[in-house]
């Protein structure tokens, strides 16, 4: 026996049929304008695919030029060594191609912070510092912030301004300030310590670099100066 069809599966039927009709006429009547609307729809969603493309290239592009800049200013030290060995003039010219090329990058600030260093290295503490604060000020507590205000201490202990630098230190590693990250600040009063010509207290610092941060970029700095230390 078939099932039997009430007035309300009726009436529903009926609406799902007016409705579908409605939809279906509108459709028809803008057939055009939705046409361009999708039309419009995948020009934007291949422009941004493009533009992405385009982005993530000129990322690379720029990565990899600051890398041979970067190693050009190395040379054969080891990478991320404190003390480079490199080509600075070779450097100079790399670094600069860097922001000549993609300046408004995070690479070319990158190498920005690297020709402020350039220049400090030849006696232009001036030039170098107003790089120095203008990175720190527009990347905050980013890594190229982070190195920039790093430099900015070393500057002032360059200055003859040691013992307030050790104070402002001392107050990062006891987390009463954040200027920097407590591994930056610790590596830096373990070397202000040891040009003072006070191996214990560098010590300290240092051996509190190693113990507690293991995949710190000064980690092997530090070790290597605790072995000069004895």
């Amino acid at each position: 026996m078939g099932r039997r069809i009430t007035r309300k599966q009726l009436k529903k039927d009926d609406e799902f049929v007016s409705t579908a009709e409605v939809i279906f006429r509108w459709i028809a009547d803008n057939a055009k304008p939705l046409s361009v609307g999708i039309a419009a729809v995948v020009v934007v969603a291949l422009l941004w695919w493009a533009a992405t493309g385009w982005m993530s290239s000129r990322t690379a592009d720029a990565s990899l030029l600051l890398y041979h800049a970067t190693r050009t200013f190395e040379g054969d030290a080891a990478p991320g060594s404190m003390t480079p060995a490199g080509d600075l003039e070779a450097a100079e010219a790399e670094f600069q191609q860097v922001i000549d090329s993609f300046g408004r990058t995070e690479q070319a600030d990158m190498a920005r912070l690297y020709l402020a260093r350039i220049a400090l290295s030849r006696g232009q503490k001036d030039e170098a510092r107003t790089a120095f604060v203008e990175l720190a000020g527009k990347h905050g507590d980013d890594v190229i912030g982070r190195l920039a205000n790093l430099d900015l201490i070393n500057l002032r202990i360059a200055s003859g301004q040691g013992a307030e630098v050790a104070a402002d230190l001392e107050a990062i590693v006891t987390g009463r300030s954040d200027g920097l990250p407590k591994d930056a600040a610790l590596y830096r009063l373990g070397e202000l310590f040891v040009e003072e010509g006070q191996p214990e207290k560098a010590r300290t610092y240092l051996e509190m670099l190693v113990e507690e941060f293991p995949e710190s970029p000064f980690l092997n700095n530090a070790r290597q100066r605790l072995l000069e230390i004895g």
